[in-house]
């Protein structure tokens, strides 16, 4: 008489069925088996997790463009308007109504939105209006609660909202994540801080002297600096980290730095920088040097030029020329019928050709005694578009 099966008795027939079914079958089958299985799982979920990307983009898209033709042109409009418009004004002509509760999503849209119109018509925004918008949406509170209570992404995303859009968030919300242990979110918390702080923002600097910056983080920082710049906050001066600071990449972008924003100041004890055992770090120093025009260093340039690699003699030769002291013409001749590196011709046949008139006439005079071969250069130096690109 046979059993008739029910339930999990039924289930577990033919789990035990299954599973010695495949113990009978050789190892090389069952290893087999198994990895096709955990591909077949593996594709299933990596299937679905696309698909719910792909719902969650359009998804996304369908806010952003319900709220962008809701908001955008309003926002626009009031952003550019030069006259001086009240918060309630605001509230009305974007139909907001300020006492319901903000969703973070719509919030997020909407400091998109003004990302965009910061990005297409930063000169042109009254900043007043531009900010009463981020009041009526209350974009404070939002970033700040991100900051607060957000994933690691969104803090960092938040963080870089605030300098896109020049938000603010309170420093006792931004003053944890200055030291805090992940890098990423550290630098962001701190670029935020220079960017709003009117303290000392860039005490990072002080306390650390190993820090490290890549280019990119270069690249903000100068960002910032241009920033604080535009809204009326001091320039630091830049010569104590170049004195301070074991990088030497973060040695070289505050040189550069000291040389955009034209501290003639600093160039005395810049000068120091001219001995400094990096190759880099003495030809930035250099260059600095001769677009500062200090024209002190020049003896000094001229006394160690014999013995500096040619990239270093090209910084002097150009920084000769910048500083134009009347000085050099003599220099400047012989170094051309030292030279044996045609580059280094060519700058110093530039640097000849725009010192003076008589720097004008030592270049013609080189050019009379000229031979087949080097005549080239005099005419790629007299060339106005070539000269250009030297």
């Amino acid at each position: 008489m046979e059993q008739v099966l029910y339930g999990i008795d039924y289930i577990e027939y033919y789990f035990y069925w299954i599973y010695y079914k495949f113990i009978g079958y050789p190892l090389i089958i069952r290893i087999c088996s198994i990895a096709v299985m955990f591909c077949i799982i593996a594709y299933l979920f990596l299937l679905l997790h696309i698909i719910y990307g792909i719902f969650n983009r359009k998804k996304e898209k369908r806010r952003y463009q319900k709220a962008y033709d809701k908001y955008y042109e309003d926002m626009l409009s009031i952003s550019l308007d030069s006259s001086t418009i009240s918060d309630e004004e605001i509230a009305d002509r974007l139909k907001y109504d300020t006492k319901k509760r903000p969703k973070p999503n719509e919030l997020r849209i909407i400091t998109q939105l003004l990302t965009e119109i910061k990005t297409a018509h930063e000169n042109e925004i009254n900043e007043v209006n531009y900010h009463s918008i981020q009041t009526v949406f209350p974009i404070t509170r939002f970033l700040e609660h991100e900051l607060q209570f957000g994933a690691k992404r969104a803090k960092i995303q938040a963080l870089k909202i605030i300098q896109s859009i020049n938000g603010y968030a309170s420093e006792a919300v931004l003053v944890r994540f200055l030291y805090h242990r992940k890098i990423e979110l550290r630098n962001s918390a701190r670029y935020t801080y220079m960017w709003l702080s009117q303290g000392n923002p860039f005490r990072f600097f002080d306390e650390d002297i190993s820090m490290k910056l890549r280019q990119w983080d270069m690249m903000e920082l100068h960002a910032i600096l241009e920033h604080r710049r535009k809204v009326g906050y001091n320039t630091p001066s830049f010569i104590k980290w170049v004195n301070t600071s074991a990088e030497e990449n973060v040695k070289i972008f505050f040189i550069n730095e000291i040389r955009l924003y034209n501290e003639t100041e600093s160039a005395p004890t810049l000068a120091k920088q001219i001995n400094a055992r990096s190759v880099e770090i003495r030809s930035e120093a250099i260059k600095t040097l001769g677009k500062l025009k200090y024209k002190e260093v020049e003896p000094k340039l001229i006394e160690m030029y014999n013995v500096q690699p040619e990239e270093v003699k090209r910084q002097i030769i150009t920084a000769i020329a910048d500083l134009k002291t009347d000085k050099a013409l003599g220099f400047l001749y012989n170094a051309y019928d030292d030279a044996d590196n045609w580059g280094t011709k060519r700058v110093i046949l530039k640097a000849l050709y725009d010192y003076s008139a008589m720097g004008r006439k030592t270049f013609e005079q080189l050019e009379r005694k000229a031979d087949s071969h080097t005549a080239i250069l005099f005419a790629h130096t007299k060339h106005p578009l070539i000269n250009q690109l030297i």
